[in-house]
């Protein structure tokens, strides 16, 4: 095997490929698809995506059917990823205050975190 490079998630630059999102819509597309009886290297063409992505889609074909059961948007996977930066904001505003309350030796409850934490999440 000298000589053989491997395939690695880097590309030629040294820069690493950008992960692909995709949305509920576009995997329930591909299990009608499939369910249809179009082959998976058909799909994996016209989606551009890697077969084992596309088998991964069908393994999990359960637990996807019953998330878009659940009357959440098509589009969740962009919502969650913006839910997500808001969170992490607001996890880092409450840990700097409960760390300034500590050293000011002020008293500290699960009550008034919580409380905190909500209001710093509606601002």
């Amino acid at each position: 095997m000298s000589g053989s490079k491997r395939k690695s998630s880097y590309d030629v630059g040294g820069t690493a490929k950008k992960h692909q999102v995709i949305t509920m819509e576009t995997k329930v597309k591909i299990i009608e698809i499939v369910e249809r009886g179009e082959k998976t290297v058909n799909v994996t063409h016209s989606y551009n995506m890697n077969r084992s992505t596309i088998s991964t889609i069908q393994k999990n074909k359960d637990k996807i059917m019953e998330y878009v059961k659940s009357a959440v948007p098509m589009m969740s996977m962009i919502i969650s990823k913006k839910c997500r930066k808001v969170m992490e904001e607001m996890e880092k505003l409450l840990s700097v205050r409960t760390q300034d309350q500590h050293q000011s030796q002020a008293l500290l409850s699960l009550m008034l975190i919580q409380e905190k934490a909500k209001s710093v999440y509606e601002a």
